[in-house]
């Protein structure tokens, strides 16, 4: 298990490794209600669970980013462990989740869940927006965008391309903590920001569609070009 604690005194945030392709899940918890939700449970629902009760949080809610089996494998046995709702997008082939509505707001007390509908990568894609951290799933990673060289089934390059710019309008300083720890640059960075990604990722530099689409088409060159890993 990778266990990064990006917490303050008033909010738990623990950004998750447990398995899969470099998959991350995240706790996110309101410390003065002790109410919490799990974004992306793929993998290993018992940790995620002890995790948070070892925070003294109570899961309400499994909140999923997109219904693609690596983020969703473990929902089941989370809800049965916590007794929590279930949220997706609607077209997110999720088994019994309730739909979420664009700016949604799922209440943790103090800490409200705002929902983004980010549809590209996959038609039901949402993002979470929790105290200036931003949960991408697979729309945004760092320094690259979901299926950078690749053409998912169900996916919108020019959606894609509309979402990620909505993610650009937030500010600078928020914080953003992809589905995977896909970072292709030198050392790590499970992590990034808004700022950072609207200046250093290539797909987001591109100065309109049809050059973010070329990018797509010919990632593999550009990652020999420029070492990308």
């Amino acid at each position: 298990m990778i266990l990064n604690d990006h917490s303050d005194e008033g909010v738990v945030f623990l950004q998750v490794h447990l398995g899969g392709d470099r998959n991350f899940s995240y706790v996110l918890g309101d410390r003065a209600s002790g109410k919490a939700a799990v974004v992306d449970p793929g993998f290993d629902p018992d940790t995620l669970a002890e995790l948070a009760s070892d925070q003294g949080l109570d899961v309400v809610a499994v909140l999923i980013t997109h219904g693609h089996s690596d983020h969703i494998g473990g929902a089941g046995r989370l809800m049965e462990l916590t007794g929590a709702g279930l949220w997706a997008g609607a077209g997110s082939s999720v088994p019994g989740a309730e739909h979420l509505a664009d700016g949604q707001i799922l209440s943790l007390g103090d800490n409200p869940i705002e929902a983004l509908k980010t549809p590209g990568h996959s038609t039901g894609h949402f993002c979470f927006l929790c105290a200036g951290r931003l949960c991408t799933g697979d729309l945004l990673f760092c320094g690259k965008v979901g299926g950078s060289g690749s053409f998912f089934p169900g996916s919108s390059a020019e959606q894609e391309w509309e979402s990620l710019h909505r993610l650009m309008e937030l500010p600078d300083e928020t914080l953003v903590f992809p589905g995977h720890d896909y970072y292709g640059g030198e050392g790590e960075m499970p992590h990034s920001t808004i700022g950072h990604e609207r200046l250093n990722n290539p797909f987001l530099i591109c100065p309109d569609f049809a050059a973010f689409v070329d990018l797509k088409e010919n990632w593999a060159e550009y990652k020999r070009k420029h070492g990308v890993r």
